[in-house]
């Protein structure tokens, strides 16, 4: 493990030298390396070549390394699109009962792990929609509303904002124990905070390759508990979710219809190649690192911010020494004290070579394995420059 995570990690990352980078919640800087790996690819297929084994190949090494990163085996992964296909994948594969109830947090979840749900409306199931807890999930308030009724409790590890991370773990404890399935959007934390799905008592997770796995668009997981994925018939089938005598992807077996080993009977059609080349690559890259060492390299950035922040006058969404205090600063622009309305901010933070977002009315930095001390100073002094 790296004394210090950037020293190890900016180098491979180019675009962390153009600007302070504070934009991973968007989407994550991808490694140099990819060019070559991208540049292959895209010039096999040129000239008519594909090593489709070999793409195979690539796809199955990510998926395991996935599953190593989250604490997971590889038959307990299937491989997605992004996480609105991985939460659909699964809220449409339960077996629904009339009356069934889902637990939501509006206030903060992305609508990537809503609508899923209240699509389930129509088959009789509701949701029930829990007020946050300045701020974070209301994991008591879900542990109190927990009933035989109750199949789903659907949260975010971490939030889009203001960006506290979930206590996992307890919540998932309580649903172990009442037989509900704990469902988490792992959109801000896949590849940042270090996830381990069975100490915490996960039964599901979807995360896509964008953000914090540092790859492309186009490509996710979705982790399904073994024991959950057993029993789980899938709403749409293909040849790779089947366990057939023959071998080549294109075979057909007429004989009974068998479903693949846990989460691989989720896989439909082919992949997205490209995108699990790269994955797989850079999937290494933060296993090499670890997400304990990453989580507390980023952790301590945004904290470091928060101070840095409030020191100047500008009070910021989460403080920063909130316990559940993750990757991210959110600031308040319409009541931390700027001069400067919220769309002016951004743009002037863009001007200063600080590469932030814009949520509402919320600015959001956002760190990642690649950032350091100099990107906390650099978003320090363009707000500063803010303050009344």
């Amino acid at each position: 493990m790296p004394a210090d995570v950037s020293l190890a990690a900016r180098p491979l990352f180019p675009g962390a030298a153009q600007s302070a980078y504070l934009d991973v919640a968007s989407r994550g800087l991808v490694p140099e390396s990819a060019l070559a790996i991208a540049h292959e690819h895209m010039h096999d297929r040129m000239l008519g070549r594909a090593d489709k084994a070999g793409y195979f190949a690539a796809m199955e090494s990510a998926r395991s390394r996935f599953a190593r990163l989250v604490g997971a085996a590889a038959h307990e992964v299937a491989v997605m699109k992004n996480i609105s296909e991985g939460l659909n994948a699964i809220a449409a594969s339960l077996p629904w009962r009339a009356g069934d109830e889902i637990l939501v947090c509006a206030d903060l979840e992305h609508p990537a792990n809503l609508y899923p749900w209240r699509n389930l409306e129509r088959r009789g199931a509701r949701l029930v929609d829990l007020p946050q807890d300045d701020g974070a999930v209301p994991v008591e308030a879900m542990i109190a509303r927990l009933s035989p009724r109750v199949r789903v409790a659907a949260v975010s590890a971490t939030t889009f904002r203001p960006g506290l991370r979930s206590d996992l773990a307890r919540l998932g404890a309580a649903c172990r124990a009442n037989g509900t399935l704990l469902v988490v959007d792992a959109a801000q934390s896949a590849g940042i905070t270090h996830t381990d799905v069975a100490a915490q008592q996960i039964d599901v997770l979807a995360a896509s390759c964008q953000k914090g796995l540092c790859s492309l668009y186009g490509m996710g997981f979705l982790y399904v508990r073994e024991a959950v994925a057993q029993d789980i018939e899938p709403a749409y089938l293909a040849r790779f979710g089947v366990e057939i005598e023959q071998t080549h992807e294109a075979d057909y077996d007429r004989g009974p219809l068998r479903y693949k080993r846990g989460a691989l009977r989720l896989d439909v059609g082919n992949y997205n190649f490209l995108a699990a080349q790269v994955t797989d690559h850079t999937l290494g890259l933060l296993l090499d690192i670890g997400t304990q060492a990453i989580d507390a390299h980023v952790t301590a950035l945004a904290r470091s911010l928060a101070q840095a922040l409030q020191a100047r006058g500008i009070r910021t969404a989460v403080p920063p020494d909130h316990p559940l205090h993750a990757n991210m600063v959110c600031v308040d622009a319409a009541q931390a004290g700027l001069a400067t309305p919220p769309a002016e901010a951004y743009r002037a933070l863009n001007e200063a070579g600080v590469h932030a977002a814009l949520r509402g009315r919320y600015l959001r930095f956002s760190f990642h394995l690649y950032n350091d001390a100099g990107d906390v100073q650099a978003a320090t002094e363009a707000m500063s420059a803010m303050a009344p």
